[in-house]
């Protein structure tokens, strides 16, 4: 199916596109945006986010399609539900041409769950910030924007965890007061923001009270924890976290596992490799992805295999 075929295709509601036809959508120039555009705003709002949702979908599975300038055109509409797959599908897109719109969205009239869906996507920036690949003043509105529905209490708590989130990288005292006050909270969700959280802010001070937390009755808890103390990538956690191996949840087997393959270490890849020898097809998946993973961090240019 050519591009000109693909955009028939979008008008006649009785047509369905292929898998395969989507590729002509991927990496639209600035023309075939403009084209695109005609053909996409007339019809009905049902069938855009059927579209918009394959398009995520298929780009999670295939790195080599890009669908951004088309996921950027639809962060001006005003259907909640389109704007909540499209964020999703820029979750890891690192341009700054996104950030204002998705502040609008943060700080709008909207629903909780499309306001949260823009902190999500605004959680990319910040670790952006600390690598120094954003703009300072790109940085601070993303912070201030944060910060601002964080400390709002009229604000839903669904959009305040969610900004605690996404604004932990800065790591700043301010925001690990805001994650002491949610650890202590009544409130199990904002909880496990608090320990989410935690592991963001790259602070290796958090990691002896989430070593605690790893045996947490709660298996959502232990859950978050062993996936906070991979980001912190310390390898004090690694004898903790193998005993999730024999937790009684598979979940929070796998996350101990992806734990493993971010910190890494002689004991973590010894365990790793263990794994891969478990029995059991999704651990020993999960093992060896890990493993390659950490092969690649090791060794990217693949000079072992020369010598």
């Amino acid at each position: 199916m050519s591009f000109e075929f693909f955009l028939e295709s979008v008008s006649d509601p009785t047509e369905l596109a292929s898998s395969a036809d989507y590729h002509e959508i991927s990496d639209l120039s600035p023309e075939e945006l403009g084209l695109f555009s005609e053909a996409w705003f007339p019809i009905p709002i049902e069938r855009r986010r059927a579209i918009a949702a394959a398009m995520v979908e298929l780009a999670e599975d295939n790195p080599d399609l890009d669908f951004t300038a088309i996921f950027k055109m639809c962060l001006k509409s005003d259907d909640e539900p389109l704007l909540e797959i499209v964020m999703d599908g820029l979750w890891e897109y690192e341009d700054r041409s996104v950030i204002p719109a998705l502040n609008e969205v943060l700080r709008s009239q909207k629903s909780a769950r499309t306001r949260a869906s823009a902190a999500n996507a605004l959680g990319r920036f910040p670790l952006l910030v600390q690598e120094g690949r954003l703009l300072p003043k790109d940085g601070e509105a993303v912070h201030d924007n944060l910060m601002q529905v964080l400390e709002d209490e009229e604000e839903p708590m669904e959009v305040r965890r969610r900004c605690l989130e996404a604004v932990a990288p800065f790591n700043t005292l301010e925001i690990n007061q805001h994650i002491t006050l949610a650890y202590e909270s009544l409130d199990p969700d904002y909880r496990a923001s608090a320990i989410f959280a935690m592991g963001r802010t790259g602070e290796v001070n958090w990691l002896s009270l989430l070593i605690q937390e790893l045996q947490n009755e709660d298996p959502s808890i232990r859950f978050e924890t062993a996936n906070a103390c991979g980001e912190l990538g310390e390898e004090d956690a690694v004898p903790h976290l193998i005993l999730l191996l024999e937790d009684d949840d598979s979940e929070v087997q796998l996350a101990g596992i992806g734990a493993l393959g971010k910190i890494g270490g002689p004991l973590a890849r010894k365990v790793l490799m263990a794994c891969a020898k478990n029995g059991d097809a999704n651990i020993e998946e999960a093992a060896l992805f890990e493993l390659e993973t950490l092969d690649i961090l090791e060794d990217p240019l693949g000079f072992d295999e020369l010598n």
